[in-house]
């Protein structure tokens, strides 16, 4: 008896299939509108609301162009950078990399 409410409780609380659609429709509507208020605010912090449509579009391809050069270049040169000083240091508190650590018997 205790088990048949316990399934109809659950029952009750599990959502439609139309409910599930609604609930994703709403998810998406969030996700669009929060896109569209991040685009507002680049608008406005970067003040390109005030150029014509075709300043603003050389703006963003120039803005857009130097926003992935700087990812590519810290995608390529942050990790030998990395390695580089791990080396320096490595070296500086001695700390012997292990191909130079001779094995004697």
């Amino acid at each position: 008896m205790l088990s048949m409410e316990k399934a109809g409780k659950e029952g009750a609380c599990q959502p439609s299939p139309s409910q599930n659609h609604w609930n994703l429709a709403m998810d998406i509507k969030r996700v669009k509108d929060y896109i569209y208020w991040l685009y507002y605010q680049y608008l406005l912090i970067t003040c390109s609301y005030v150029l014509e449509p075709w300043e603003q579009s050389m703006f963003h391809t120039i803005t857009v162009t130097v926003f992935a050069m700087v990812v590519y270049t810290a995608y390529v040169f942050v990790p030998i950078h990395v390695r580089l000083a791990f080396e320096f240091f490595s070296q500086i508190f001695g700390v012997q990399p292990d191909s130079t650590v001779s094995v004697v018997n």
